[in-house]
């Protein structure tokens, strides 16, 4: 009976253990082994649940049976059932479902599944281990349907351009910072970014109406996370050099110009002594130094983000530099009243200090404008400085000596900035949420250029020396009211947000100059007020207004059918009070057919057809231009006393029916998500048509038009293309993990109309013609070198006319296009395009364990690049250095493959002919980029993290394009692939390190 009873007992006390709650601890890593933060740990069927910390780490009470839940954004969720583990570890896989992912496209999110509009994601982990010195545009090279140029020298900003050329002005698309729309300049911090997003057409970007004409770029900086403080410090240094023409040394160059005289019937001139590599002295090994340093966490009431950044670049040559410091701050707090009743407050706010030693020549042409013979120092000059440069009686160039001109020139800009927003939001019952944003911008700019006196090029007159300073001061400001509704009924679900906005923005200049500065010693002071004579003062203010109301709805039937409308009215002060209203809606629409019940394609995860039609704008005009202008410069003499009386006069004719620029597009495409996921593939056609587009009026000065041809809208512009981005990731085994991403753009531009019956324009290289695109390459076409005074003969017209009774074995063949038996201006014909027919973007990443190899290539093909550096350094009839290469005819070498050199003699190297039109294609691997992840067992107890990398960047280009550079930067849209000597993109490696506490 005692047993019994025991055992009774035993039993009941092994019951009542058995239903109590443990305490299990554990840790939670990804596919690499890294920890991860931030991870929900819930007990499947309750409420209670806990995080992990910022090492992973987490412990909760559980019962034997019960079912953990670990999920994290991103991350595949994993299930673990409780059966008395006195720990329990887990890894969790990275979700490929990559169309799950949540994008901005302007005052809400969505998910990328139920996107019906064209938008591309960039991830900022692709640039985590290079340093972005421009705007943040410079960085998206490699998405589709993106044309990105960029230039090496300190302080420049490249060019973005979305789906082509769609107006005649500024193409630059529109950014919007956290909500805000604001530049992302070089003053901009690029580790500060947490994702960017890509608007392309119209349904995408029609919220942002007027200015959403080139396409919108969405960044959103880094938030706080729940969590304890969380420390990461990064470190990078780069080392960049340019590439080097190929050109003669001092004895190369005399034989060759000795020869250049010989022909020209000329004595050989007499050289200087100098024996200068202007390359070797002018390029120099740059130096760009970024360190960055963060402090984020939180509870999950509040939290916070803030960083400080220091970035400075001493330049790849002589006579520039910059430097910049940031500092944001990221904060956020909420309070729940209920269970319903949500109220949110936060902030983000940057302040940034940009400045940079200009360049005030360009030592790109400059080292093949300066002849190797001349010294960059010259007692002879003494009195003139001390410089080198060229001498009537010796050799003879105009060019600059680079040393001389930025000694002598010193030009400094900087810039003092502070930006940001503050909101409120409250949301009710988890449907409604209104928000109030108030963004703000201050800038302070100061210019100020100091001329000393002295020479550096040869005839040059006398200068006093003067000082220039301007200073301007720019404020906006921005009104966001938003009210979003987001509800699920059943298999429907609707969102929808509408808005008001109002932003205003004042920018005033003031400026003063002056001559002969004082000095002290070899110093010259930097006040206006040390400088004695010939003051000058001008000051000036702009005015803008932009009043928005605007409204989207997105619909979405049981995850298969979608369909989104927006519509967004602008008035702006930049037009006449009739023409400032304008209205820019969008329509779009997508069929998951995937998820339709007839659908049975094992292989095919997802598939999402989508269409969409919308209305955009520009307004590529100044903030007066519908304004007359009125001078007051004008003087008149009256009176028997003819004193001298100050009037005012009109000299700019305006256009006061001025009217938005208007693009309507076209997009069609899908999305799909293959091979379980491993594969995602997007395609998309388009057909975007700019009317309107403005253009300046050409009017004769005798009506008194003497301040600029005012714009009228008259052209309309079209650019079809088809975008296509294909990307595979899978692992193999546990610790190799690898993606491909290549995408393609096909780019068509045509111009339909250029009004006022215009049917062409004319620059002296390209022409743009109705129903050709822009600037194509109209040039005098070559046809090789005359071998022999024989061929010099046969070389006649139709009609027997000898066309070049000028020239000489050696000379260069020009083709007499209209057969008249001359060598003209009209003998030019069409020879190529100047923008490229496909561009090409591919980033490739592979992991194993610990290391992490990155690469990152991009390309441009189908048009022309025309080598101005090397139609200058070709020619002979002006002096400059000559190619090293060059290979002269003569009658010992008649088989030569450049003409014979002549002094003085324009005969073989006028600028109009296509020898120096080449292959513009290239394909270049714009980052190589290894790293390391030190193990967690290394670290300790205080590092979360430390990793090391190195990247190469611009080492590798495939091109047959002889310049400098295939990837030049060239803003004129008349002839962008026109290289007049641009400052090449360097080549670099990069060491750094990222620590995290």
């Amino acid at each position: 009976m005692l047993k019994r009873i025991l055992f009774l007992l035993f039993a009941v006390c092994s019951l009542a253990v058995y239903g109590q709650n443990v305490e299990v601890k554990g840790k939670v890593v990804d596919d690499i082994n890294d920890p991860l933060p931030g991870v929900s740990v819930s007990i499947k069927g309750t409420t209670r649940g806990t995080i992990t910390d910022v090492d992973g780490n987490y412990s909760i009470e559980v019962s034997r049976n019960q079912t953990l839940v670990f999920s994290l954004v991103g991350m595949t969720p994993q299930e673990v059932v409780y059966t008395g583990q006195p720990a329990i570890n887990v890894s969790l896989a990275t979700d490929d479902k990559r169309l799950e992912e949540v994008v901005v496209i302007g005052y809400q999110t969505i998910k990328k599944a139920d996107l019906t509009g064209a938008v591309s994601v960039f991830n900022p982990t692709e640039m985590k281990n290079t340093i972005v010195t421009g705007t943040v545009g410079d960085a998206l090279g490699t998405l589709p349907g993106l044309t990105v140029r960029t230039a090496g020298n300190p302080g420049s900003e490249g060019k973005v351009e979305i789906r082509g050329t769609g107006t005649l002005g500024d193409s630059q698309p529109l950014y919007v910072v956290d909500g805000i729309v604001s530049g992302a300049n070089r003053d901009f911090n690029f580790n500060d970014i947490e994702s960017i997003q890509v608007l392309k057409d119209a349904s995408a970007a029609a919220i942002y109406g007027s200015r959403a004409g080139n396409g919108v770029i969405i960044i959103t900086t880094k938030q706080g996370k729940e969590g304890k403080m969380k420390i990461d410090v990064s470190s990078r240094m780069t080392l960049q050099w340019l590439p080097k023409y190929n050109l003669t040394n001092r004895d190369q160059w005399i034989q060759l110009n000795d020869l250049a005289f010989a022909n020209a019937g000329k004595a050989p001139a007499n050289h200087f002594d100098g024996n200068t590599d202007w390359q070797e002295e002018v390029f120099k090994t740059g130096i760009v130094q970024d360190h960055n340093i963060s402090f984020s966490g939180g509870t999950k009431d509040s939290r916070y983000f803030i960083s400080g950044n220091y970035q400075h670049n001493s330049g790849t040559t002589i006579g520039a530099k910059s430097e910049r410091f940031t500092l944001r701050s990221n904060t956020s707090a909420s309070r729940n009243f209920g269970d319903n009743v949500t109220f949110r407050i936060g902030e983000n706010i940057v302040l940034s200090h940009f400045g940079v030693d200009e360049l005030n020549t360009n030592p790109i042409i400059d080292v093949y404008r300066m002849l190797p013979t001349i010294p960059i120092h010259d007692s002879n000059n003494a009195a003139k400085g001390g410089y080198g440069f060229g001498d009537g009686s010796r050799d003879v160039t105009f060019g600059s000596n680079p040393f001389a001109k930025e000694d002598f020139e010193n030009t400094t800009n900087s810039n003092l900035r502070i930006r940001g927003n503050t909101f409120t939001e409250l949301e009710a019952f988890k449907m409604f949420k209104y928000r109030f944003n108030f963004g703000f911008d201050f800038s302070n700019d100061k210019h100020k250029y100091l001329r000393k006196e002295g020479y550096w090029t040869y005839n040059q007159p006398y200068d006093p020396s003067s000082l220039n300073k301007n200073q301007a001061q720019y404020q906006g400001f921005v009104f966001d009211n938003t009210l979003e509704f987001n509800k699920k009924f059943d298999k429907h679900d609707i969102s929808a947000v509408l808005g008001i906005s109002y932003q205003t923005s004042t920018y005033e200049q003031i400026w003063g100059t002056k001559n002969d500065v004082l000095m002290t010693g070899s110093d010259y002071f930097d006040n206006l007020d040390a400088a004695l004579s010939n003051p000058k003062t001008g000051n000036y203010k702009d005015l803008q207004k932009l009043f928005s109301v605007f409204g989207r709805i997105n619909y979405n039937y049981d995850d298969r059918y979608l369909m989104s409308f927006t519509m967004r009215r602008d008035e702006s002060s930049k037009f006449s009070p009739s023409n400032r209203v304008g209205y820019f809606p969008s329509v779009s629409a997508g069929w998951r057919i995937s998820k339709e019940s007839f659908f049975d394609v094992p292989w095919v995860d997802d598939l999402k057809l989508r269409a969409n039609y919308g209305v955009l704008g520009t307004s590529n005009i100044g903030v007066w231009d519908w304004v007359s202008f009125i001078t007051v410069f004008p003087q008149a003499v009256f009176g028997t006393g003819q004193s001298v009386q100050t009037g005012m006069t009109q000299i700019k004719l305006a256009n006061a029916d001025l009217k938005w620029e208007k693009l309507s597009q076209i997009n069609a495409g899908f999305d799909a998500a293959l091979l379980n996921n491993k594969l995602a593939i997007s395609v998309d056609y388009f057909m975007k048509e700019t009317k309107d587009v403005l253009t300046p009026m050409q009017i004769l000065m005798v009506t008194g038009n003497n301040g600029g041809n005012p714009n009228v809208n008259a052209a309309t512009l079209q650019n079809t293309g088809i975008e296509v981005s294909a990307t595979w990731r899978d692992k193999i085994g546990k610790d190799f993990g690898y993606s491909f991403n290549v995408n393609g753009s096909f780019l068509k531009n045509k111009i339909k109309e250029l009004g006022y019956g215009r049917t062409e324009f004319t620059q002296w290289d390209t022409k743009s013609k109705v129903g050709h695109p822009i600037g194509e390459w109209y040039l005098i076409k070559t046809d090789g070198l005359f071998r022999s005074e024989e061929e010099v003969q046969a070389h006649k017209n139709s009609e027997g006319k000898l066309i070049q009774p000028n020239a000489r074995p050696g000379d260069v063949r020009f083709i007499d296009a209209n057969d008249d038996g001359m060598i003209t201006d009209a003998d030019r014909q069409y020879c190529g395009s100047t923008l490229p027919k496909f561009q090409l973007g591919m980033n490739w990443g592979f992991e194993y364990k610990g290391f992490d190899l990155q690469l990152q290539f991009s390309g441009a093909f189908g048009h022309k690049s025309f080598n101005g550096p090397r139609s200058a350094y070709d020619r002979f009839d002006d002096n400059s250095n000559y190619r090293a290469d060059y290979d002269p005819w003569t009658p010992d070498n008649p088989n030569a493959k450049d003409p014979r050199p002549i002094y003085a003699d324009s005969r073989n190297v006028r600028g109009n002919q296509d020898r120096w039109l080449e292959n513009g294609s290239y394909l270049r691997v714009k980052q190589m980029a290894l790293g390391y992840n030190l193990p967690k067992s290394l670290l300790g107890e205080v590092f979360s993290g430390i990793r090391v990398y190195v990247n190469a960047q611009n080492l590798i280009t495939f091109t047959s394009y002889k310049g400098l550079d295939p990837e030049f930067l060239n803003t004129n849209i008349w002839d962008r692939s026109y290289d007049g000597g641009s400052f090449p993109n360097p080549r670099g490696v990069t060491f750094g390190a990222q620590v995290s506490f």
